[in-house]
């Protein structure tokens, strides 16, 4: 059980929403088979509601779904689920983010299920990569979602990885549509036990932005660390530079 209130203010960290009470609760029963290509696999049932204090406790979201996990003999995890869900717009919304779009009717309530599948790769291995989906009913409208992401380890000292996401949403007239493109290629490099270097180029069709985040990283000791990042922003429209900045962050770990 979670209660936030309206006036609830975080000095440090990010209150995504505020004025709710939330309660949540699920049951799960995991089967061991002794053959097969199964080590586990097991199915959950769970609900998770939202309610609004300043509205008189009105429900305002609700998510229920049944879900089959499956862990496989060869280290791969699998999960297929399919939930019902609920969302009461106090406001007009576009869920497409569109420039100009008309928002769907606020002050009304939402019903959509959706089934999603998840399948990711044994992360022992030197190549790995996992597959997601999404599909059914969304607000008023529909949405079809696919990503994946494979990445690939130069032991002891790189990963290269790549994640490319699409999500279709399709509205009713006179609502807008959107195809939303998410491309993240990403290095990360170990050059000592103490010395590491990471960095993350982002591409977004919705926002038309391309963003580089590079950061090194020094522990000069333990739980101390010493960051110098670089962010570079770009509009994608006219390769026009947006934001830049170049950032020094200092840790350090006081045993007392």
């Amino acid at each position: 059980l979670v209660y936030i209130d309206e006036d609830f203010r975080a000095d440090l960290g990010f209150v995504p929403r505020r004025d709710v009470l939330k309660w949540g609760n699920g049951v799960q029963r995991i089967f061991y088979p002794k053959k097969g290509s199964f080590n586990t696999h097991g199915v959950r049932f769970l609900s998770i509601m939202y309610w609004r204090p300043s509205l008189d406790y009105k429900m305002t979201d609700h998510t229920y779904s049944i879900n089959w996990e499956m862990a496989l003999k060869n280290q791969a995890t699998a999960e297929a689920t399919f939930s019902n869900n609920f969302i009461f717009l106090t406001a007009p919304f576009d869920p497409t983010r569109t420039e100009g779009a008309i928002p769907i009717p606020g002050n009304q309530g939402y019903h959509f299920n959706q089934f999603d599948f998840e399948y990711q790769s044994n992360n022992t291995k030197l190549l790995t990569y996992g597959i997601n989906a999404t599909v059914g009913r969304f607000f008023n409208g529909e949405i079809t979602s696919v990503g994946g992401q494979v990445a690939y380890r130069l032991q002891p000292w790189a990963q290269f990885s790549m994640a490319l996401n699409y999500d279709g949403i399709r509205l009713p007239e006179p609502y807008a549509n959107a195809d939303i493109w998410l491309v993240t290629p990403k290095i990360d490099i170990t050059f000592n036990k103490k010395l590491f270097w990471s960095t993350l180029v982002q591409y977004s069709n919705q926002r038309a932005n391309l963003g580089i985040n590079s950061r090194l990283q020094w522990r000069f000791a333990p739980l101390s660390d010493l960051y110098l990042v670089y962010n570079d922003n770009y509009l994608t429209e006219t390769f026009a530079p947006r934001f830049r900045s170049i950032n020094l962050k200092l840790t350090y770990w006081l045993n007392l």
